[in-house]
């Protein structure tokens, strides 16, 4: 089985830890964890936003990037931290979708660690994946897509990254640096290749020169961070973020050169997804996700129900949908041919089980892999489900359907006051075979719920599927 070599969100984790561990001794648990909060969104390399904005206004009003992503372009300032919100939901402005479906897929089935060395291993696979959605989804897809392929660009570039230094020095070296001086006046940003090949390898090249520079300024800034010269520190780790924008501005620049054009092309599936007769809008539990399965090809619907995947290969093709209120099932579908407009949609009608907030509750949906079930992660001791949004004061039921013959391990159902990782949590007791309900109430403490299933093996060795279902 497949487990997690990281700590989730690395960089900001066992660091929020400690500062929740020395906040205890202060004016109690309230001001704590309004600290803490505050903690976690400072801790990472905070230039992120400013270092993709930075860029952006390098490529200019006519850069074809720009011109194809459009009014989208402005939230990869945001979606650049896609990387820190690895296993939880992504909420800001109105969106809300779970992170980890911009994160993972077939070649990158688990979370790495942002740090040199292994966070060269993202390069190449969120690339060609970035690269991917630009050719075949919209523009809305590809931005989420991008924003996390930038977020490992620019991680690699903090100094303590590319140093492989963690704990307090990391933390302050990161942020020790003013973000109101990003900016490239003048740079032109430079394309990295003529084709796929070519850029990618071109890209490679300019990462393995951001990591020496950067490495040689964490070097110099170590012994003055451990003196707390923050003064003199500042300019070098500034010299680091300009420099990861020039290779931001560069690489976007090159997506911008490689995608096709149109962007919507011959081979297309494209759709509504239907339930009960009506499109399938996003709830509260986020959008529907399409899934080509056996191909990387995956996509979020729009509020309305609707996709599109283009520039297909050319063939039939399997294809499963994820939400928490459907039922998995396939769905053999062909590439058609070119449409003159977006305004035809065939419909999809798929199983609904409305009450079920679990996403793939009968482990079905294996896109990611095989023995992978989508929306549940593999620890070293459970498979994690997804975070459940709660209303404070509804009642909901937790229902365990049980293998005949279950297998070793149990169920724990884990609440949380919000999505930060370093937040204590409670734990139910464990639920064995035999126990088919346990029934709770959504709270101030407990506004997520997540299912835990603690066993080593596939979670189906265990359950038949698993639901949370809220009275009316």
């Amino acid at each position: 089985m497949q487990s997690m070599s990281a700590p989730q969100r690395f960089s900001t984790e066992t660091k929020a830890q400690t500062c929740f561990r020395r906040l205890r001794t202060r004016t109690g648990l309230a001001f704590c964890l309004f600290t803490l909060c505050f903690c976690l969104r400072a801790l990472a390399w905070g230039p992120h936003g400013e270092i993709t904005q930075a860029a952006l206004d390098a490529l200019g009003p006519d850069d074809a990037l720009l011109k194809h992503l459009g009014t989208n372009a402005r939230k990869l300032v945001h979606y650049c931290w896609m990387g820190d919100y690895r296993r939880t939901p992504y909420e800001r402005q109105g969106e809300f979708f779970y992170a980890d479906d911009y994160l993972l897929f077939p070649g990158m089935e688990r979370h790495l660690d942002h740090l040199v060395p292994e966070v060269k291993r993202t390069y190449e696979p969120y690339f060609r994946r970035a690269l991917q959605a630009l050719r075949t989804e919209t523009p809305l897809n590809a931005a989420r897509w991008i924003g996390s392929l930038l977020h490992f660009v620019e991680d690699t570039g903090s100094p303590p990254h590319s140093t492989e230094i963690r704990g307090d020095v990391h933390s302050k070296m990161e942020n020790w640096v003013d973000a109101k001086l990003i900016h490239l006046p003048g740079y032109r940003p430079q394309l990295l290749g003529e084709t796929e090949e070519k850029a990618l390898a071109g890209f490679l090249r300019r990462m393995d020169g951001l990591i020496a520079s950067s490495k040689e300024r964490g070097d110099r800034c170590r012994p003055l961070v451990l003196a707390d010269k923050r003064a003199e520190v500042e300019p070098i780790v500034l010299e680091s973020a300009l420099e990861t924008s020039r290779v931001v501005a560069d690489l976007l620049h090159t997506l911008g050169k490689l995608h096709p054009k149109p962007p919507y092309r011959n081979n297309s599936i494209r759709g509504t997804v239907f339930a009960e007769g009506r499109p399938l809008r996003a709830t509260h539990g986020g959008p529907v996700r399409v899934l080509l399965l056996g191909t990387t090809h995956s996509t979020l619907a729009d509020s309305d129900g609707r996709f599109v995947l283009a520039g297909l290969d050319e063939g039939d093709y399997k294809m499963s949908f994820l939400h928490f209120t459907l039922l998995p099932g396939i769905t053999n579908v062909s590439t058609a041919r070119e449409f003159d407009s977006l305004a035809w949609w065939p419909f999809f009608s798929t199983k609904v089980e409305p009450a079920n907030l679990v996403r793939n509750p009968a482990f079905a949906a294996n896109w990611l892999g095989k023995n992978l079930p989508d929306a549940w992660y593999p620890t070293k001791t459970a498979w994690e489900g997804d975070l459940i949004p709660l209303k404070q004061g509804a009642r909901y039921t937790l229902r365990l359907n049980w293998q005949n013959k279950p297998g070793d391990g149990d169920v724990v159902l884990r609440f949380r006051p919000n999505t930060h990782p370093g937040l204590p949590v409670v734990d139910s007791a464990p639920f064995k075979p035999g126990t088919n309900e346990h029934a709770f109430t959504g709270s101030d403490k407990m506004k997520w719920a997540q299912i835990l299933i603690r066993t080593t093996n596939a979670p189906t060795t265990l359950l038949k599927s698993v639901a949370i279902t809220a009275e009316k």
